[in-house]
C-alpha cells in the first residue's frame, strides 16, 4: 500500500478580519490568481491579496446570517456572486 501525503497549513498564509468560527464559508481565487475571496458569518464578503495576505476590501453582501459563498465568475473576472442564510444569490461587479 502507498502511504498518501501528509497535508499542513501553509504557515506563512494567514488572512485575517472574517469571523467564521462555526460557518464553513467558501473561498475562491481570482481566475488570474492574484485575489482570495471570502464569506463570513456575519454576513460580509472579504477580498485578499494572495501575495502579502493584507485584505484589499470588504463589504456588507447579506443580512440575517452568514455570507457562506463567494466566488468569482469564470469569463467576466471583474464580477463576483455570492449567497447567504437570507435566501439570496446576489452577482457583484
Amino acid at each position: 500500500l502507498k502511504q498518501a501525503k501528509k497535508t499542513r497549513p501553509h504557515r506563512k498564509k494567514v488572512f485575517r478580519g472574517h469571523v467564521n468560527t462555526g460557518f464553513a464559508c467558501q473561498i475562491d481565487f481570482s481566475p488570474n490568481g492574484r485575489f482570495m475571496v471570502s464569506g463570513d458569518g456575519e454576513g460580509k464578503a472579504y477580498f485578499w491579496d494572495w501575495k502579502n495576505c493584507k485584505m484589499y476590501r470588504s463589504f456588507k453582501a447579506h443580512t440575517g446570517g452568514p455570507c457562506i459563498g463567494a466566488t468569482w465568475h469564470p469569463i467576466e473576472h471583474s464580477r463576483v456572486a455570492t449567497c447567504g442564510w437570507d435566501g439570496l444569490i446576489k452577482y457583484w461587479d
